[in-house]
């Protein structure tokens, strides 16, 4: 009886545990909000002049995103009417290395831009650290939210050492824009 008993309560914990923990299928979260589908196939950026001293990391870490067919990095420039500024702080924010905040919507449609802002903690990453802390941040602009999983893009604390986005961030860009 005792046997049955714990090979009982053995299968129950492997059963609550495959059903809870997060696989790279379903991982990813939304931000609730997005760029149309058209602005994110073509989606534009214009790196400000205090950033520029980053201008291939984030080059790099926009066009990462096109692995994605659902995506594409088509200019960058001010000229381009761009859906991201990217622009770089000497403001000091603790372990806040980067952020991307959205603008100004109109109901649930995005009528405006996403700035990605970098720290002062950004300076001293690697170069590999600050590609994929851009890509990230862009991920935010594309409407991708934090995830617990060690291995996509939009982990939400550390670092992947992978500079660009992986198949549970590409299946959430997948879902917003297919």
């Amino acid at each position: 009886m005792r046997k049955k008993t714990a090979v009982t309560i053995l299968l129950f914990i492997v059963l609550l545990t495959t059903i809870l923990m997060p696989t790279n299928a379903n991982a990813y979260t939304k931000l609730g909000y997005s760029l149309s589908k058209s602005n994110a196939k073509n989606f534009k950026f214009y790196i400000n002049g205090s950033a520029m001293g980053y201008k291939n990391i984030i080059i790099n870490g926009a066009k990462s995103w096109n692995a994605s067919p659902y995506l594409n990095t088509v200019s960058k420039g001010r000229d381009a009417k761009p859906h991201f500024i990217i622009s770089s702080s000497t403001q000091d924010r603790g372990a806040t290395i980067a952020v991307c905040e959205t603008w100004a919507y109109k109901g649930s449609k995005l009528v405006a831009k996403n700035e990605i802002t970098t720290f002062k903690a950004f300076r001293s990453l690697s170069v590999g650290d600050k590609t994929e802390t851009i890509a990230h941040e862009f991920g935010h602009g594309l409407g991708l939210g934090h995830v617990k999983t060690k291995n996509a893009i939009m982990l939400d604390v550390g670092f992947t050492k992978k500079i660009k986005p992986q198949r549970d961030d590409l299946n959430g860009i997948k879902a917003i824009y297919k």
